[in-house]
């Protein structure tokens, strides 16, 4: 195995990649995984621009100059992209928007994507991914400017956080089985044989589905429960003097 090093924001690193790859794999790419991610908490109010735009630069915009790049590698080999999107992307989850917000523009660039790519026999998998033992959390940092709403929440914004997530081993297992499957023939839920378009898998991640299949209301409500927003409410009112 070769392992090579990649950095998502930086244009010469990208540009380096494909010439790598192409040399490694005469001139085709099987499976290209997009999992490069970094996570800011914080309201959205008080997250700043220049954050907002870290992550969408590590979470997007590099992905796809990373696709750009090695389509036509893909092309060659009539390949596959995936995409490790989050569950949170369609949930409203409070302190982590600008994440969400990264994973909601990832599944519509997937969307299209896939139609774009047919014509050419790549496939596109998008994973809208539940809880997975990873250092994501650890290494993420929080936005709470000293004037901010929310203060009182400083060094308390990992909200829902299970205690039991699923391992990355068995989460690669789940993608590459999927990512194996052949072309087949499949039609919304309906596969015989064909990878699927969308894979939610990791914790949670089914309760996330259905829950945004019942509407808005019920969403907001469901994630209320889940992450007790009524007593950060308390404590964020009292905090600004509203109670």
């Amino acid at each position: 195995m070769t392992t090579l090093s990649l950095d998502v924001t930086k244009p010469e690193s990208v540009t380096a990649i494909k010439t790598e790859v192409e040399k490694l794999s005469d001139g085709k790419l099987d499976v290209l995984v997009n999992n490069a991610g970094i996570l800011t908490r914080g309201a959205l109010a008080d997250v700043s621009r220049e954050h907002i735009f870290s992550i969408f630069n590590t979470n997007l915009f590099g992905l796809m100059a990373v696709v750009s790049s090695l389509l036509p590698l893909l092309i060659a080999a009539k390949g596959t992209i995936v995409n490790i999107s989050s569950a949170s992307s369609v949930t409203p989850f409070p302190f982590k928007g600008p994440y969400a917000m990264t994973k909601a523009a990832l599944n519509s660039y997937g969307r299209t994507l896939a139609i774009e790519l047919s014509p050419f026999d790549v496939r596109v998998l998008t994973c809208p991914t539940g809880y997975i033992e990873s250092k994501l959390e650890a290494n993420g940092t929080d936005q709470v400017p000293e004037n901010s709403l929310y203060k009182a929440m400083a060094g308390k914004m990992e909200l829902g956080v299970p205690q039991k997530q699923m391992e990355g081993a068995q989460y690669a297992k789940v993608v590459v089985n999927e990512v194996e499957k052949g072309r087949g023939w499949g039609l919304g839920p309906l596969r015989f044989g064909a990878m699927r378009e969308w894979l939610w898998v990791g914790t949670g991640a089914s309760k996330g589905y259905w829950a945004s299949m019942m509407g808005e209301s019920f969403l907001q409500r469901g994630f209320k429960d889940i992450i007790g927003w009524n007593e950060i409410t308390r404590v964020v009112r009292k905090d600004n003097g509203l109670e």
